[in-house]
């Protein structure tokens, strides 16, 4: 009985010290939810979201910081497959399971809007990189969903200079709309027409396709666009789809300009594998390497040597989504989701990408910036518009004809 007794009570002698040291010993961290497409018909975008999170939390992870106590960034990876469906499955283990301090990442608006009031409901701020579609800021506003952000230009900044490019320096009589099948793809190809309406009136729209992602085949789309007359394709596919549509372009010989929003097509890996089959074509790559703050050459030189290539638009629009979350973190002095959502609301930070800010909250928490469009010539990208950076880049638009596949 007495032995019985002595070991009942070193149990609970035992369990009360347990219970009395454990703050000593807990540590302060940060859990960044990171939520890329990593299979799939989008994992290369995927990838290069991936590397540019990466190169953002291993430069802040040495000298970071909350409320002066020197905090571990712990990055937790979900793979949303670019799918609504598996978007949401893995936004609730973060938000229930994992319970994930912040979120950044998402490539699709499509499984963005589907996901973002699950953020709000959990009080649990959410920084969209990628996501371009206008709805998601208008519902932002509508909504006062106080803890989502988008960082990612969106689908009017896009647009609008791919069109105007297009207007401005192929100045074609009929253009075609190619879009996918999405949000994104509507606001699009709405906002191209829109501009060409009150900016270029005389250029006629023979066709506005829309098409589902991944499409295996785009040749009724371009053998339409062949017979129509159509001078410029304006759009984008991208994904799997992106290498069919240029080299379709090629094997129909479409006597069009395509000017492509630049998902997947403007990354430097992408054009080393098909810039042949794209040369003359006008991509938006929405930033070039230079150095816009001192964040910039940083990060650029960091995921070179990570990927052997520099950074895409989508690198650096999630590696500049995580500097900033993790800043605003920072800077809040707490892991206090409304003290974050405020300090990401009222902050100006410095990342890649140049000085950043979201508008508040009535305007949808956006973050607008100037996108530029690059030519592929001779297998390489050529900035071509805005004029005024072309000629401070000592390169200029190269008309067309003569084809790529001419020049092979």
């Amino acid at each position: 009985m007495r032995m019985n007794f002595f070991r009942r009570s070193l149990a609970a002698g035992a369990a009360l010290l347990a219970l009395f040291a454990a703050p000593a010993f807990a540590q302060q961290e940060v859990k960044l939810g990171a939520f890329v497409t990593l299979s799939g018909v989008s994992a290369d975008v995927g990838a290069q979201m991936k590397a540019g999170i990466e190169v953002a939390v291993e430069s802040l992870q040495p000298t970071y910081t909350v409320n002066g106590v020197k905090t571990p960034i712990q990055v937790i990876w979900y793979d949303d497959e670019g799918k609504g469906d598996t978007g949401l499955n893995v936004v609730t283990r973060a938000l229930t399971v994992d319970k994930i301090t912040a979120g950044v990442g998402f490539l699709s608006s499509d499984v963005f809007t589907r996901v973002m009031d699950e953020f709000q409901k959990a009080s649990t701020p959410i920084v969209t990189c990628c996501s371009a579609s206008l709805g998601i800021g208008k519902k932002i506003a509508e909504n006062k969903m106080q803890y989502v952000f988008q960082l990612s230009p969106t689908a009017n900044d896009i647009a609008t200079s791919v069109v105007a490019a297009v207007a401005t320096l192929e100045k074609p009589t009929k253009v075609a709309m190619l879009n996918e099948n999405t949000d994104a793809g509507h606001d699009f190809s709405r906002i191209a027409q829109e501009w060409l309406k009150a900016n270029a009136p005389n250029i006629q729209v023979v066709a506005d396709e829309f098409v589902p992602r991944g499409v295996p085949d785009l040749t009724p789309q371009l053998a339409k666009f062949k017979r129509l007359g159509a001078q410029a394709i304006v759009g984008e596919v991208y994904g799997t789809a992106a290498p069919v549509y240029f080299r379709q372009w090629n094997e129909l010989r479409v006597p069009a300009l395509i000017a492509h929003m630049g998902t997947s097509a403007s990354a430097d890996s992408f054009v080393a594998e098909h810039g042949k089959e794209m040369e003359g074509s006008l991509v938006n790559v929405r930033w070039i390497p230079g150095k816009y703050t001192d964040v910039s050459e940083p990060m650029i030189e960091a995921y070179k040597k990570k990927t052997g290539f520099s950074p895409s638009t989508f690198a650096v629009q999630a590696h500049d989504a995580a500097l900033v979350t993790l800043q605003a973190i920072s800077n809040a002095g707490s892991t206090d989701p409304a003290k974050i959502a405020a300090a990401l609301e009222s902050g100006k930070f410095i990342a890649a990408w140049g000085e950043r800010k979201f508008t508040p909250l009535a305007e949808g928490h956006r973050m607008p910036v100037n996108t530029i469009v690059v030519q592929i010539q001779d297998g390489k990208k050529a900035v071509v518009y805005p004029e005024n950076v072309a000629a401070a880049q000592g390169s200029k638009y190269r008309p067309v004809p003569p084809w790529a596949w001419e020049k092979k």
